[in-house]
């Protein structure tokens, strides 16, 4: 996990990496390979869930932790007690936020650009960081998005969205709102495509040594497998040297 995040902070530099930990660390254990990650110069974690954030803090990891998506009602307090960095994309869930006791929270806003996952539509995202701007409950730390098919090079489509991303970028910048910490790109974007690095990328299979998908295969050959799963052969039965069938009865 180290040698991993080690090759991608030199490939994406001078963006920073955050690693991805959510579900288990990708079942590698998310206590350990968070540790090892920001040992390894990472600046920063993700996880998909508040418990997973918690979870972390408790294991003693002070470094920031996003939240990849919008989280229940019932799990903001929570989520702002234990300093984790909320990922936006409603006015629901920014007032829900306020109303939980948010008191300059960091938050990134998310835009749709055509994952067509989570975000917000582009024509949306000024007025929502003008939102968040008024408030006092919330600030804005981060704009982001998601590559959908960074993991196919040769897809235009990657170009298409980070255009999207830029309009936005270019609204805020022209409202005279900080966007903050500005990114786009998963662990394909990071090896494939240098305009989607920005100021951050989110790794997350990569960190683990597994390349994205076959189209960036390629650019994955200096990273190591951080598991390997071996077993112990406990019975061998050759097989008979004639094939015996059972008998078919047919009835008339």
């Amino acid at each position: 996990m180290r040698h991993n995040i080690e090759v991608i902070r030199g490939v994406a530099a001078p963006a920073v990496v955050w690693a991805v930990v959510k579900a288990d660390g990708y079942g590698h254990g998310a206590n350990e390979v968070a540790l090892a990650a920001l040992d390894a110069g990472a600046a920063g974690l993700c996880v998909a869930l508040v418990d997973e954030g918690v979870a972390l803090r408790r294991h003693g990891v002070g470094a920031p932790i996003l939240v990849l998506s919008e989280q229940p009602p019932d799990q903001l307090r929570s989520m702002i007690e234990h300093d984790l960095i909320s990922t936006v994309y409603s006015a629901t869930q920014i007032d829900a936020l306020c109303a939980a006791g948010a008191r300059h929270h960091r938050v990134h806003l998310k835009v749709d650009t055509g994952m067509h996952r989570v975000g917000c539509d582009p024509a949306d995202a000024v007025s929502l960081a003008a939102r968040i701007e008024s408030s006092a409950g919330v600030e804005l730390a981060g704009l982001c998005t998601h590559l959908a098919v960074a993991d196919e090079p040769d897809d235009p489509f990657t170009a298409t969205q980070l255009d999207r991303f830029d309009t936005v970028l270019d609204g805020l910048v022209a409202a005279g709102i900080d966007p903050g910490m500005v990114h786009a790109a998963n662990s394909a974007g990071a090896l494939a495509h240098p305009a989607a690095r920005r100021m951050m990328v989110r790794i997350g299979i990569a960190a683990y040594g597994v390349a994205p998908g076959p189209g960036v295969a390629g650019l994955t050959a200096a990273l190591r497998p951080a598991m390997s799963l071996r077993g112990r052969v406990s019975c061998v039965r050759p097989p008979p040297t004639t094939v015996v069938r059972p008998a078919v009865h047919l009835r008339s």
